[in-house]
C-alpha cells in the first residue's frame, strides 16, 4: 500500500514509513494533564469522560498515583 492509499496518511501523503513519528496518545495525554492547572486538568478529563469512559478512569488513576 503507498502512503496516498492508507488512510493514516490521509493528511499528509508525502508520508513515508521512515518518516512517521511514533504516537502514544495516552502517555503525551498524561504529560499535557500533569503540568495543566487544576480546573483545566478537571475540564479536560470530564471531556474525555464523554468520549471514553475508561480512558478518563484510566488517567484518573495514573495522575493520583503521581499525587496530582
Amino acid at each position: 500500500m503507498t502512503p496516498t492509499q492508507n488512510p493514516k496518511n490521509a493528511d499528509n501523503p508525502a508520508n513515508t514509513n521512515e518518516e512517521r513519528i511514533p504516537v502514544n496518545g495516552f502517555s503525551q495525554v498524561l504529560e499535557m494533564l500533569k503540568v495543566a492547572d487544576p480546573a483545566f486538568r478537571e475540564s479536560l478529563l470530564r471531556r474525555i469522560a464523554i468520549k471514553d469512559r475508561s480512558l478518563a478512569q484510566s488517567l484518573r488513576k495514573d495522575l493520583a498515583f503521581l499525587g496530582l
